[in-house]
């Protein structure tokens, strides 16, 4: 978790350096054009120049400075509101309002096409592995360049979207790479990154494009300016004209050095991507087969939509024709990324490639052989035992490496997850009604009398069939390990998108019911519950607007003692029905906090229930990331303590995760089947 952590301030490190080289390039731009304007409309006078005088009414030395600054002002509100409406624009519509742009079409969860459900699988797989929300997947048909972007502005609202290209000309080896390429953007704030990207070049664009107006405006009645100007009349036309000049010159410029800037960040980040891919998927030899395919393909990478160029550096591949001059790609030479790859790599391209073809059993498996020959089989259901894959992923490890190490490991785990759901039950969760059943199974107690008035409730939920496909699945729901029941809601909850607003608050409202029914509020409940709300809401272009109002970041552990203390309480209760040693625990985590750790302290249960875990997280949401970090860290001391891990201590891990918007590798969700690690 630390290495997540490192990553996210890197990135806003590298934010705040992109912010400075942009601030430099705006205020040169801002300067110049301010100055040109000042010299057309203040000191130029036409008259002079009918009768071969020199036509600048003033010297340097008189210029009122003052009003340059005035015109630098307004210049900076131009680009700002430029900038600002790109942004929001962005931001109210999140990653899938650029992937409708560039004509990609969302792909349901219960599609039946055996390329889109093999990369529907190959997603789920990555984003349980990776510990983010699975995000929704887009697909550019018109697209056969093989090019894929993540596109968003956090991970609950990210999108994946990847060309018809990719889908058939790559195996799934080499899908699994750009997938994972992909994710580490998700993952590291690179989308963030991105979308600010555009929204600067907006700003400085808007220069451009208000001088080619003016321009166009003055030339429009050619005739009618030269009879103007003829009678001495044209001063005003001719500023008009020559201010477009200036603007469309200028303008433009900036956008140039901007992108310059752009190519160099975004050049760097891709190296990244692709090392972080090699880390997931322990295979570097299929990223460079995705890469050595767009090589070799007459279509390349790029991409024919309209307005594709806007997000150039948002691709796997450069999605234009590779430049003469590397300094304005925003992508690392082909070859070179290929030969960080594959060392062996002397710069030949397959000479023709063909569509992959697949077959059913492929498409719908979860699992592949790891590069160094691994024979595990996904998707494989009763072989070697019901609970072979449960194993101890901490034997031997120090808790840090566990959480911040061997990411190729998470990907191994989470697909012999993957593989431990019935398939009965991953089916069921890629439509609108199987998801909403499967929830609902989830929540029902074990106790019959107890389960008698839940499913009185799912009656009188309004949705037809409901009770009846619940009846379906409930003997495997019953069967299903609790080890396994977040990452079933993690699956599903891509699904859930698909529901209307009216469908989505109905069956909300149903489910509180449902849990209200099962008596006291349990742990896995509320986890339920928390990652549903938070998963559609994030997705929600009224959720991007509450964003821009969010409070100031909290800097200081004492402001949220409190909050820290309830986390760490209830985690340490549920390791331990000893009072005692619970506060010992705490304790012990709160050495994560140095000099801090005076101000936590160890609460009893009617201090730190759910009820106040729920405005607990609620306020953590708001801290720095260093606080955010220090929190988690506290967190998995409490938990391993005693090198054990309960469900429970799983089930609120997960949720105090999600909360902090950080990744959860899926270690954390496996144990032995008595329910320890």
């Amino acid at each position: 978790m630390s290495d997540f952590f490192d990553r996210q301030q890197a990135a806003q490190r590298q934010s705040w350096q992109l912010f400075f080289s942009f601030a430099v390039a705006l205020l040169a731009v801002t300067a110049l054009v301010a100055v040109c304007l000042y010299v057309i409309f203040f000191t130029f006078d036409l008259q002079k120049l009918y009768t071969h005088v020199t036509p600048f009414s003033l010297t340097p030395a008189e210029w009122d400075f003052s009003v340059i600054v005035r015109i630098a002002g307004g210049v900076l509100l131009l680009i700002a509101i430029g900038s600002l409406y790109k942004y929001l624009r962005l931001r109210s519509g999140g990653g899938s309002l650029i992937a409708r742009m560039l004509g990609g079409r969302i792909v349901y969860p219960d599609s039946h096409d055996l390329h889109e459900r093999r990369l529907l699988n190959v997603v789920e797989e990555m984003a349980i592995a990776s510990g983010v929300t699975v995000p929704s997947v887009y697909l550019l048909d018109g697209e056969w360049g093989i090019n894929a972007f993540a596109a968003g502005f956090s991970q609950e609202d990210a999108v994946l979207g990847i060309t018809k290209g990719a889908l058939h000309y790559l195996n799934r080896e080499e899908l699994q790479g750009v997938v994972a390429h992909e994710f580490s953007h998700i993952l590291y704030g690179d989308m963030l990154i991105n979308i600010r990207l555009q929204g600067f070049l907006h700003g400085i664009l808007v220069l451009g494009l208000l001088g080619e107006m003016l321009v166009k405006s003055v030339m429009v009645d050619d005739e009618a300016l030269q009879s103007r100007a003829m009678r001495g009349a044209a001063a005003g036309g001719f500023a008009s004209l020559a201010a477009g000049v200036v603007l469309l010159v200028v303008g433009y410029t900036g956008v140039f050095f901007a992108r310059l800037i752009k190519s160099g960040v975004c050049r760097q980040r891709e190296f990244l991507a692709d090392a972080a891919a090699v880390q997931f998927t322990r295979n570097p030899l299929g990223l460079a087969g995705a890469l050595k395919k767009i090589g070799g393909l007459a279509a390349g990478a790029r991409l024919r939509a309209p307005r594709a160029s806007e997000i150039s550096h948002m691709y796997f591949g450069n999605s234009a024709t590779e430049s003469r001059l590397q300094l304005f790609s925003t992508h690392p030479p082909l070859a070179e990324r290929i030969r960080r790859l594959d060392p062996d790599f002397r710069g030949e391209y397959p000479a023709r490639l063909q569509p992959v073809r697949i077959g059913e059993e492929e498409a719908m498996m979860y699992a592949t052989p790891v590069a160094d020959g691994g024979a595990f089989q996904g998707g494989r259901e009763g072989e070697g035992g019901e609970h072979r894959f449960f194993r101890s992923f901490l034997a031997g490890r120090e808790p840090d490496s566990a959480v911040s190490g061997q990411p190729e490991e998470r990907l191994r785990l989470a697909q012999e997850m993957l593989a431990g759901i019935p398939a009965s039950l991953r089916r069921a969760v890629t439509d609108g009604l199987g998801v909403r059943a499967v929830l609902c199974g989830l929540l029902l107690h074990r106790r019959d009398e107890v389960r008698s008035r839940q499913l009185a409730v799912l009656d009188g939920m309004g949705v037809p069939m409901l009770a009846q496909e619940v009846a379906r699945f409930l003997p495997e729901i019953d069967r299903l390990l609790p080890e396994l029941r977040l990452p079933l809601v993690d699956l599903a909850l891509p699904a859930l998108l698909t529901l209307t607003g009216a469908e989505y608050r109905a069956f909300r409202g149903g489910l509180a019911r449902l849990i209200k029914a099962g008596g006291p509020l349990d742990l896995f409940a509320y986890a339920l519950f928390f990652l549903l709300t938070r998963q559609r809401a994030a997705s929600s272009s009224a959720a991007s607007a509450r964003g821009r109002q969010r409070q100031p970041v909290v800097t200081s552990l004492a402001r949220v003692r409190d909050e820290v203390s309830c986390v760490l309480s209830l985690l340490a209760r549920l390791g331990s029905e000893d009072e005692e040693a619970a506060g010992r625990a705490v304790m012990r985590a709160a050495r994560c906090f140095g000099k801090e750790m005076k101000y936590i302290a160890y609460l009893p249960a009617n201090l730190s229930g759910l009820d106040a875990l729920d405005r607990a997280l609620k306020r953590l949401g708001d801290c720095s990331p260093l606080i955010q970090q220090a929190v988690l860290e506290a967190c998995h001391a409490c938990i391993f303590r005693d090198e054990r891990l309960s469900v429970g201590e799983a089930e609120l891990y997960r949720v105090v995760v999600a909360a902090l918007a950080g990744p959860l590798p899926p270690w954390l969700a496996l144990a032995q089947p008595g329910g320890e690690v």
